[in-house]
């Protein structure tokens, strides 16, 4: 994305806190990762709770200096980004379809639920 540093050799935005930071390692204003983009692909689930937390623990801390009237496109403008480049992207209703069918898949197994395993099947489910 413009204007958004990326390390290209760890697939990772630096930052700290999960406040994502310029080169010069000052946080850049509203601006925010966790999980994966925040730290690479490593760790497990309790991981990626504990990078969220302490992202969100640096957002709260932030909210007291934003700026009320500066306008952010936020989730809207990351989707219209990704439409345009004909990337295929997941909604929160969908997401909530996808758990409830990984819910269901689980039960003749006695499992709290089975996950997909292929990105095309997954999807078929939505399209």
């Amino acid at each position: 994305m413009p204007g958004v540093p990326f390390n290209d050799d760890w697939g990772v935005l630096p930052n700290s806190d999960g406040r994502i930071v310029d080169a010069d390692n000052k946080p850049l204003p509203q601006l925010y990762c966790a999980g994966w983009i925040k730290r690479g692909p490593t760790g497990i689930i309790g991981t990626n709770r504990a990078d969220s937390v302490a992202t969100v623990a640096a957002l709260l801390e932030d909210v007291k200096n934003m700026d009320a009237d500066e306008h952010k496109n936020g989730a809207e403008g990351v989707y219209q980004i990704l439409d345009n480049k004909g990337i295929r992207h997941i909604s929160f209703a969908e997401w909530k379809k996808i758990d409830q069918k990984e819910l269901e898949r689980g039960l003749p197994n006695a499992k709290p639920r089975e996950k997909f395993t292929y990105i095309k099947e997954m999807l078929a489910l939505l399209d």
